[in-house]
């Protein structure tokens, strides 16, 4: 009897530990699985000095930064950051529990070169639009103020009517006269005698392009050479080239207070919009002439209509960046002027 106790117990023993191992086989590891790791970094094109940071984060949207090894080019580096002192293309990447995550790249440029920065201003208007006598108004405070504002003049409705201005009304978003934009980016507040500052601080900004002209008129036909001074290295350039007119005369309706009478007999119409000899919007520049500290050139040739007159005849040249449509920089250039990149 004592024997048989003795064998159930045992039996009781070992059946006691094995269900013991059953239900600790049945526990569920909750901790996260790093399957995968996705890089990040502060700046994609910087120039040399600069600081980059990166940061890390795994499958499931942890933040592995401070654990996380980085790589520049294959090379670890210390910490999260890195200042990068040459110039070039970069590979980055980071690992973590030797997981490597997606590779990103910095392009470092050389310092830009620094030219002097001239401002834009597009002026939509009309002889028929008695507010856009508002806007003339500044733009004479403008140029009181300085010689670093280049003006275009874009008629609609009368007969200064550009050609192309329903196109750039649309690419531009202009919906009502008088608008006027401000280096074809910001426009400019109304009232616009009251928003001068708007215009003149723009000329404090950094211009990494220099624009110069040379021109020469045989009879009618007039030939312009434009050169661009470029300081950055930008990756892709568009330049334009308009023909503008000064001292159109025409009566003017006026339905404010800046200057007397409705309309206005023989109101001095300038900078008025007449001929693009590019395309509106500028002529892409061929990829292998762009680069830090490279110059390019182009001649163009335009025979002035009979109805235009020479004297009055200036060239505006502009340059802008890919498909944005703020310009780097613009120039105003009188025929016979023999222009040099300005600093």
């Amino acid at each position: 009897m004592r024997l048989l106790f003795g064998k159930l117990l045992i039996l009781f023993l070992l059946l006691g530990c094995s269900g013991s191992d059953d239900e600790q086989s049945t526990e569920i590891d909750n901790t996260p699985v790093v399957s995968s790791l996705q890089i990040f970094i502060s700046s994609e094109e910087v120039i040399v000095g600069q600081q980059v940071l990166f940061s890390v984060f795994d499958n499931n949207s942890m933040n592995r930064t401070a654990d996380a090894k980085f790589y520049i080019n294959d090379q670890e580096i210390s910490g999260s950051s890195y200042t990068f002192n040459d110039i070039g293309t970069f590979d980055v990447y980071a690992k973590f529990q030797d997981i490597k995550s997606n590779t990103e790249q910095v392009i470092v440029n050389q310092v830009p070169i620094e030219y002097k920065q001239y401002v834009l201003l597009e002026d939509y208007t009309g002889t028929w639009c008695g507010y856009c006598t508002r806007v003339s108004f500044a733009i004479e405070q403008v140029k009181k103020q300085t010689n670093d504002a280049v003006v275009i003049a874009i008629h609609q409705g009368d007969p200064m009517q550009f050609s192309g201005e329903a196109t750039l009304r649309s690419h531009f978003g202009v919906t009502g006269f008088p608008t006027a934009f401000i280096d074809r980016k910001a426009r400019w507040t109304p009232p616009e005698p009251n928003s001068i500052d708007q215009v003149l601080g723009k000329l404090s900004n950094k211009a990494y392009a220099a624009l110069a002209m040379e021109s020469s008129l045989d009879g009618d036909m007039l030939t312009i050479k434009v050169k661009l001074k470029i300081g950055y290295n930008y990756r892709a350039l568009k330049l334009g080239l308009y023909i503008v007119e000064d001292k159109l005369v025409y009566d003017q309706r006026n339905w404010t207070s800046y200057y007397n009478g409705d309309p206005i007999k023989n109101f001095e119409h300038n900078d008025v919009l007449r001929k693009s000899i590019t395309g509106l919007l500028g002529d892409e520049i061929p990829s292998d002439q762009l680069g830090h500290d490279k110059e390019f050139e182009k001649e163009f040739q335009y025979v002035i209509p009979s109805e235009f007159n020479k004297g009055n005849i200036r060239m505006i040249a502009f340059v802008t960046e890919g498909t944005k449509k703020e310009t780097i920089n613009v120039r105003s250039s009188k025929i016979g002027e023999n222009q040099s990149f300005e600093k």
